[in-house]
């Protein structure tokens, strides 16, 4: 029960203030024992708590709540807007519209639109996005590059619908470092003679450009605490970034207090190499409104709010009602271009319960939320050769975690790859592609141990590309898994489509799975030269796809199917076409007569099935399923 005298003498002084006209706004003597709710619950709690739970008593009147908020806090405006947005229970309209009337710019609080650009190209190190814009659904393309000094064109994969922004979009893959590349596009449309269009693109180089008067020694420039980066004003520009090299004599130890050990704040141009990292009441590294970061070879670890109670088997901070939830190894807020490579990010000092106790809350490695106010700054993560892990009883939430999953501006966004890296030990989702998902790539990677393999849903741009990955021994804390391959919302947070070549997943749940989302289970897929192996079967478990919604448009070409226990595929989707039964016999025999112990196998599949610049070939000229050694 609420203590209703504290409560009333809150009532009482905000009557009194009100009176006496230190708050003058109208807002606060309409809605007085609004305003000390406000005030007493987020002395409880937090301010975006007091507001969820007035704005669900009275939805009609959450823009009012939110103002109150905003106004009776206005140094914390921005903030309070940022986590209400966060806030899936909260419209968003709600938040805008509060924004605005209590004196926030609009440009601060909604999310740029679109250029008026024809095409754009993002080059990321090996991968390059392309889009069209201005295009009709019923166009076609074909897609050929090469390098700038070759004379021999490769076929690429053609364009995707993209229905949000009008558009085709797709991506090449598999492309040579700061290097020179032409791409020609031939769209096609009904009736009218077909145009080629000619574009030259350069990939990003390996490394950053390092001014070499910018490299600093962290033992140099490090005296114990967090290491604020704002405060020692480092930072770098185009063409000239900034270094700091670390060893490991000399840890980042964040004090008690701190909420970080490196507080990145807004600056940019930074490379981050060697930097052993200890530590962060909430994170181990933060950053927020930054882009051009770089973290290469750093170990982060024992971040997050370990001193906690448990109730109803979930995690609370001490002296709070509020779970612990959203903890990172890495939290990158409105921060896009990044790359962290050849990490390792472990051991959180929280830990996330499991779905038994309800939807888990724990730490993640990293945190994503590349929405940078700057368009063209949003998104572009390099996220390779990294090992991020927990263990079988201490594991994360998410792996790496999407925020604003629900939006077209949240996770990665766009124009993101992750690739050759190990994810493992989490009770919900290893990652969550979730958002935008415009040309964001999931590639060779090794996952395990968490309820879900790769989360995509809602998908509200793509496309997505989700291959030649090795999906094995899925489970979370109980042993419990869904899918490897999680999708859903593609009516309710329309729309794009989300491929999936040439995967390797042996579980004992499902392979591709449907799940709710605003509820809505239904997904836009094109799945192809996947083989999808299952050890167990009951009415919602063992399928190698599992699909009640059967959206028209979903591709399900060439796949192998196969349940051990029922000796024979089990899925429940209209598939465009089946692996060939005379390999599927051959494949079989080789997978289930003896334990598999590489994360990949090879098949002979027929050129026509070939998915064009995605397929790898051994040296036998046979199809790569699975995470490549490359």
């Amino acid at each position: 029960m609420r203590n209703t005298n504290n409560l009333d003498e809150t009532v009482s002084s905000i009557g009194l203030l009100v009176k006496n006209d230190v708050l003058s706004a109208p807002l606060f003597k309409e809605n007085i024992f609004e305003t000390a709710r406000i005030l007493y619950e987020a002395k409880k709690s937090t301010v975006v708590e007091a507001v969820s739970s007035l704005s669900a008593e009275q939805p009609q009147k959450a823009a009012d709540f939110i103002e109150l908020a905003l106004r009776l806090f206005p140094k914390k405006r921005m903030q309070i807007v940022e986590n209400l947005k966060l806030d899936d229970s909260i419209d968003e309209d709600a938040v805008t519209l509060a924004a605005i009337r209590s004196g926030i710019s609009p440009s601060d609080i909604v999310p740029p639109t679109a250029s008026g650009e024809t095409h754009r190209i993002v080059p990321l190190i090996h991968s390059a996005s392309i889009t069209l814009f201005d295009q009709d659904k019923e166009n076609t393309t074909k897609v050929r590059f090469k390098k700038v000094e070759d004379n021999q064109w490769k076929e690429g994969l053609h364009l995707y619908w993209e229905p949000v922004r009008q558009a085709l979009s797709g991506s090449l893959v598999h492309l040579e470092a700061n290097t020179q590349y032409d791409v020609e596009i031939t769209v096609t449309s009904s009736g009218l003679p077909s145009k080629i269009l000619t574009f030259e693109f350069a990939t990003r180089a390996e490394t950053p450009p390092v001014d070499p008067n910018l490299v600093y020694r962290l033992s140099d420039i490090y005296n114990g605490g967090m290491l604020d980066i704002t405060s020692l004003d480092i930072q770098g520009k185009e063409g000239g970034w900034a270094k700091i090299i670390g060893d490991e004599n000399t840890p980042i130890v964040a004090g008690e207090y701190d909420d970080y050990a490196i507080n990145i704040g807004n600056n940019s141009y930074i490379m981050f190499e060697n930097i052993v990292v200890k530590g962060g009441r909430r994170h181990g590294i933060f950053s927020r409104d930054a882009s051009h970061l770089w973290f290469k070879g750093c170990n982060v670890s024992q971040w997050g709010r370990g001193e906690s109670y448990y109730k109803n088997g979930i995690a609370y901070e001490v002296g709070t009602n509020t779970p612990i939830n959203y903890d990172g190894g890495m939290t990158l807020v409105r921060t896009g271009i990044v790359v962290v490579e050849e990490c390792t990010i472990h051991s959180p000092a929280p830990k996330a319960n499991h779905w038994g106790f309800g939807h888990p809350k724990g730490p993640a490695a990293m945190l994503i939320l590349a929405n940078s106010y700057d368009e063209s700054l949003q998104g572009q993560y390099i996220i390779r050769n990294n090992r991020f892990y927990g263990t079988d009883e201490h594991r994360f939430n998410d792996v790496i975690e999407s925020r604003l999953n629900g939006r077209s501006w949240g996770g990665f966004i766009r124009d993101s790859a992750i690739y050759n890296n190990y994810l493992a030990y989490a009770n919900d989702d290893i990652i969550e592609l979730d958002g935008g998902q415009s040309n964001v790539l999931f590639y060779n990677n090794e996952i395990e141990q968490a309820y879900c393999g790769v989360s995509a849903t809602p998908n509200m741009l793509g496309p997505s590309y989700i291959f030649n990955n090795y999906i094995h021994n899925l489970g979370d804390q109980r042993q419990k898994s869904w899918a490897a391959f999680k999708l859903g919302g593609l009516f309710s947070r329309p729309a794009g489509i989300v491929n999936i070549f040439n995967n390797f997943v042996l579980t004992n749940s499902n392979g591709i799975a449907h799940a709710s989302f605003a509820g809505d289970s239904s997904f836009w897929v094109h799945a192809q030269n996947n083989v999808l192996i299952h050890n167990k079967h009951w009415h919602n478990m063992g399928f190698s796809i599992n699909d009640p919604g059967k959206y028209g448009e979903s591709v399900y070409l060439y796949n192998l199917m196969y349940n051990t226990i029922v000796e024979d595929s089990v899925y429940n989707a209209n598939i465009t076409d089946f692996f060939a039964p005379q390999e599927e016999s051959k494949m079989l025999e080789e997978i289930t007569s003896s334990v598999t112990t590489e994360p990949f196998i090879s098949i002979a599949v027929p050129y026509n099935y070939h998915v064009l610049n995605f397929s790898e070939f051994d040296n036998d000229g046979n199809l790569i399923i699975g995470k490549s050694q490359d």
